[in-house]
């Protein structure tokens, strides 16, 4: 079994206030791209997991959020063996949810090759015990997420943005930016979404990500990817998350294809990618 994990940017992202719990009340638009992880799912008859990937560093296997998806699901099935393998592309600590896509897809390619019949709404279930973003994954559209991502509201983008992706090395503790937020409540996400359905260009003026003052001010230099956007023709730039990705909005192919020739020049990691 193969499947893609597909990435996500947050077109806007709000913090509304720090809840008793210790996360924050978010507000965001998030959109999956055409930019992926592969993993590739085979039963054993050995009752074991086992793991490899192209990258040997990610992280400890007991706080790998594959690993863990296949905890939550193995008692559900006689026999929970499985080899996996994981073929990371996504940059890693880079604002587009790469460990929460992969566990989305883990508990998907289980719930199919074990028969479990889980349904949208149980495997979200599932989902949101490992990361606040993976009930994104179970949708097949753009959504607004409220709560700490797990409250979803899809709708249908018929906005055509050209996005131009930049990620140079740099990573990010989410839990840091948190930390250091201080405004809430600014980003006008009843108007964008509504842009958005209707396909109103506008809508990309309204973009805004509370995050990235921190963000910036933690790794400065992210400033000069930003300006850098905007000197090759991007009309809007954004941090994706709490970074360190960067993306780019054109409107049209020759802007975007001129912009990617340019910043491939400076940084290793430049895509184009398509919202899905």
């Amino acid at each position: 079994m193969n499947r893609k994990c597909f990435a996500k940017i947050n077109l806007t992202l709000d913090s509304l206030y720090k809840r008793e719990d210790g996360y924050h009340e978010i507000d965001t638009i998030m959109a999956r791209i055409g930019l992926f992880d592969e993993l590739e799912i085979k039963p054993n008859d050995k009752r074991e997991f086992n793991y490899s990937s192209n990258l040997t560093e990610i992280c400890p296997l007991e706080d790998n959020l594959i690993y863990k998806a296949w905890e939550l699901l193995k008692d559900k099935t006689p026999n929970p063996g499985v080899d996996v393998y994981l073929r990371k592309n996504i940059p890693l600590a880079a604002g587009l949810a790469g460990g929460s896509t992969d566990a989305a897809e883990m508990i998907k390619g289980l719930n199919e090759l074990w028969n479990l019949n889980l349904s949208k709404k149980e495997m979200k279930e599932i989902g949101v015990k490992l990361g606040a973003d993976i009930p994104f994954f179970f949708e097949n559209s753009p959504a607004r997420a409220k709560g700490i991502g797990e409250i979803l509201e899809p709708f249908n983008n018929t906005l055509d943005m050209k996005i131009l992706l930049v990620n140079d090395g740099t990573e990010i503790s989410s839990a840091e930016v948190y930390k250091k937020l201080a405004d809430y409540g600014q980003v006008e996400n009843d108007l964008i979404v509504e842009k958005l359905k209707n396909g109103d260009n506008s809508a990309i003026f309204y973009f805004e990500n509370v995050m990235e003052d921190v963000v910036t001010d933690i790794h400065p230099h992210l400033l000069d990817i930003k300006n850098e956007f905007l000197n090759n023709g991007a009309e809007v730039t954004l941090v994706s998350g709490s970074g360190a990705s960067i993306f780019g909005i054109f409107m049209d192919d020759d802007s975007i294809d001129n912009a990617y020739k340019k910043m491939r020049e400076d940084y290793e990691f430049v895509e184009k990618v398509e919202l899905i």
